[in-house]
């Protein structure tokens, strides 16, 4: 090979560097063994690691191993397919501040379809994702209202009991009849009532702290976590609860447990609302079925009402930001539902109707890709 190729093979990769560089988004290629081979200024900049110190070395050098070890398996899978492949990370800056990116990855072939690698270009999704969360934490002050009237239905019985305590002290009092026992008496049945009330208000906290960390949970476990709060007050509106799932059976889900519980709660809500309304027009029992199962590498949640279909007019824009039927509705809680499921825990989530029951199905993977 003569000094004109050398010259001109050395002007092309310059120009591509130029033409790399001036792109805003993190761009990087790695061989077939996983280790970078070039990349971009914006690349260089987010692993705070000047370029010829990148080069030669892997993701392990960069980035946490659990990040390193799911890239290493999506990248071999990738190029056994030949298919691009797109997912979100983030990433926490020396600084504290947590950046989101969508990652791009195609593989690179030579003339002959030889695999060498992979690109990888990598979008800022941070802003997008904040926007997101914005939106759920306003779905779930909406939700914190109808929480908050079902803890005032659960606290009336147990007030009713320390009130009825309280009388009966007093008229021991009056009459003369308070020894040790009756008063040891007093505070165990006391106690019953008020930590009953303490344990709603605890389930209550718990459903107001995010989950930042995907972890396994049991699914039916969540489930009675959230009847434990709202069970009462849907048993107060007269309607019927099924749980439609193998007792036997296991389901347990990756993912983000308050969020899920937020997402099943939202739709167990707009059910006990419809049920409640149609009520005014109709004389029915209304239920609220709850069926789980588990399909291949999936676990599916299915939440049935049985107060009338959706209608045609508004079927494709029922998990839209801001759509919403209700007088005084927000918009937002559907729209939740949809991003939690879809972005959050890679599912899918739809609403169908079969005959006068709607039927809101949520799928979930058993584990992530």
């Amino acid at each position: 090979m003569n000094k004109e190729y050398y010259h001109a093979l050395e002007k092309k990769l310059n120009f591509e560097d130029v033409l790399l560089d001036a792109l805003p988004n993190p761009i990087y290629y790695k061989d077939i063994k996983g280790d970078f081979i070039r990349c971009n200024t914006r690349f260089s900049e987010l692993t705070n690691t000047c370029k010829k110190e990148i080069i030669g070395k892997s993701a392990y050098e960069f980035f946490p191993k659990s990040a390193a070890d799911r890239n290493k398996l999506i990248d071999k899978e990738i190029m056994k397919t030949l298919q691009p492949y797109e997912d979100e990370v983030h990433f926490i800056k020396d600084n504290g501040e947590v950046r989101y990116y969508n990652l791009s990855k195609a593989v690179c072939q030579d003339k002959s379809g030889v695999v060498k690698g992979i690109v990888c270009i990598m979008t800022d999704i941070t802003q997008r994702i904040k926007e997101k969360e914005i939106l759920i934490q306003q779905s779930k002050f909406a939700e914190m209202g109808e929480m908050i009237a079902s803890i005032a239905h659960q606290w009336n019985e147990p007030l009713v009991e320390l009130s009825a305590q309280v009388q009966k002290m007093e008229l021991f009092y009056s009459t003369n009849q308070i020894d040790k026992e009756k008063i040891s008496n007093f505070v165990e049945d006391s106690m019953i009532p008020i930590q009953y009330m303490s344990e709603t208000l605890s389930d209550f906290r718990n459903f107001l702290k995010p989950s930042t960390v995907k972890n396994e949970f049991d699914l039916k476990k969540a489930i009675r976590e959230i009847f434990d709060i709202v069970g009462k007050q849907i048993f107060y509106f007269n309607i019927k609860v099924n749980f439609d799932y193998d007792k036997n059976e296991t389901f347990m889900i990756l993912g983000y447990k308050n969020q899920l519980k937020q997402v099943i709660l939202n739709i167990i809500n707009n059910a006990k609302n419809k049920i409640t309304a149609a009520y005014e027009n109709i004389d029915f029992e209304g239920v609220i079925t709850i069926k789980l199962r588990n399909k291949k590498n999936l676990t599916v949640i299915e939440i049935i009402d049985n107060a009338g279909p959706i209608k045609d007019e508004i079927k494709g824009q029922i998990f839209d930001p801001f759509f919403t039927t209700k007088e005084n509705g927000t918009g937002f809680g559907l729209y939740m539902v949809k991003t939690i499921i879809e972005d959050k825990m890679s599912g899918k989530v739809s609403a169908r109707n079969n005959g006068n029951n709607v039927i809101f199905s949520i799928e979930i993977p058993h584990k992530e890709v």
